[in-house]
């Protein structure tokens, strides 16, 4: 994985993984004889090793930038090129996630990159030189975007924050801003929608939940409101920034403006928290999220504005598999759940994926069967309605059609919906008829 051309194209670069994936090298080859040169990076971890990024050359020959998490959090290493074996340096030696490499000043010899900083709701832009002197480019929490001028003159910096829809500006490098581009107002201001906010719960491991509430415009705290919970869950997703809306998708606004307190908690296991934080759903994908989510559902009953009695949960694909995993496994917390796409049973999941967080079947046969979620088909209470696409090639139909099976065998009646051509999510204008359903089944179910 992870293929790359050196800049003087005689050799390429690839990262490489053993099946079990706890192991990898970074390989050079010779791009006329295919043969093997030499390795320059070796790793390996108790739970998994994932290269998600290609070296990244820099200017200084065939030397190259290497993100790794081996110390905990993705971090920028140098690697030299003609060295051996293990004589990287590390540039970058932050206690949170370096997300990405943006840019690279030539001449003064700087990489630019994203970081979450402190605040993992963050996307802020960091800069360093090749003796790893770091330093923060952009003052403003929020989530930024930045582009680096071809002379390094200026760079370009936006972003928003939950309390900014959008700020543009020019700055000098040296951090002095020239130029205003554009400072946006709220366009949702003239609209009666419900407004996100941003907190945090302490998690039964002591590591911070962050969560996003949508409450309706007219939020009167004497009132009782019923919840939906919107689930993801899953790594490699953040549902919770501190973006304008907090990342919330406008049809929640609207649900709370009906209503409704629309929830969503990032648990363990979800992106951008560094390897200890994530690597906790190892072996058995669906426990430790589903319990960070009953924090979240333990915190949601504790308000005296929340109508526990009527709590419902959405979400698709790994957000299906927990909603699905909520409704069967913690029977009689939510009268509703829609599950789009869902996982049904991990050994019928892409391989790749799969094994790296849960090992191959016969290597964990207690760990899939803890989680197959037709082994609990006869707890479910309340209303539950599958959604799949017919052509689904990433959580294939067989997901759905094995639960709904055991479901029939049960004698559990739920509601199921299938969108004829349609892969593993809903698009197009067939969206609007999909988030029609998912709400109107909500709402009528949520009693």
């Amino acid at each position: 994985t992870n293929f790359v051309f050196t800049p003087d194209e005689k050799y390429c670069v690839i990262a490489e993984v053993n099946r079990a994936q706890n192991e990898l090298w970074l390989n050079v080859y010779d791009v006329k004889t295919g043969k093997k040169v030499k390795s320059l990076w070796h790793e390996t971890n108790q739970k998994w090793v994932e290269p998600e990024h290609p070296a990244y050359f820099y200017g200084e020959g065939n030397d190259f930038i290497w993100m790794s998490e081996k110390d905990g959090y993705t971090n920028l290493y140098m690697v030299d090129f003609e060295g051996v074996l293990g004589n990287e340096k590390q540039l970058t030696k932050h206690s949170f996630v370096v997300k990405d490499i943006l840019e690279v000043d030539a001449a003064k010899k700087l990489i630019y990159y994203s970081a979450t900083g402190e605040n993992p709701c963050n996307t802020l832009v960091y800069v360093t030189d090749l003796l790893g002197n770091s330093r923060l480019v952009t003052q403003n929490e929020g989530v930024h975007r930045f582009d680096l001028s071809d002379e390094g003159i200026y760079f370009y910096d936006g972003y928003s924050n939950l309390t900014m829809p959008n700020h543009e500006m020019i700055y000098t490098s040296n951090g002095k801003m020239t130029k205003l581009i554009k400072e946006s107002s709220n366009p949702m201001l003239e609209y009666a929608l419900g407004v996100a906010e941003i907190g945090s719960l302490n998690g039964k491991d002591g590591s911070d939940l962050y969560y996003r509430m949508v409450k309706p415009s007219n939020f009167d705290p004497k009132n009782k409101y019923p919840v939906l919970v919107y689930v993801y869950g899953g790594p490699h997703a953040q549902m919770v920034t501190n973006s304008f809306n907090a990342g919330a998708n406008l049809w929640m606004n609207w649900l709370a403006e009906q209503g409704y307190i629309v929830f969503t908690l990032d648990n363990r296991g979800s992106a951008e928290r560094g390897f200890a934080f994530e690597s906790q759903i190892h072996r058995q994908l669906g426990r430790v999220e589903m319990e960070d989510q009953m924090v979240g559902v333990d915190y949601l009953k504790s308000l005296s504005y929340v109508d526990e009695k009527r709590m419902a949960v959405h979400g698709w694909s790994f957000g299906g598999f927990m909603t699905t995993s909520l409704m069967l496994r913690q029977p009689g917390v939510f009268t509703t759940g829609v599950a789009g796409g869902p996982v049904t049973d991990w050994k019928f999941y892409e391989v790749m994926y799969g094994e790296r967080y849960m090992d191959r079947p016969e290597e964990n046969k207690d760990g899939y069967a803890a989680n197959a979620l037709t082994n609990y088909t006869k707890d479910l209470t309340g209303k539950l309605l599958l959604i799949h696409g017919t052509i689904d090639d990433v959580v294939v139909m067989q997901h759905n059609y094995s639960l709904i099976k055991k479901f029939v065998e049960d004698g559990k009646q739920i509601d199921f919906f299938a969108y004829p051509m349609h892969k593993h999510n809903v698009v197009g204008k067939d969206r609007a008829h999909l988030m029609e359903k998912v709400l109107t089944y909500i709402m009528e179910n949520n009693q």
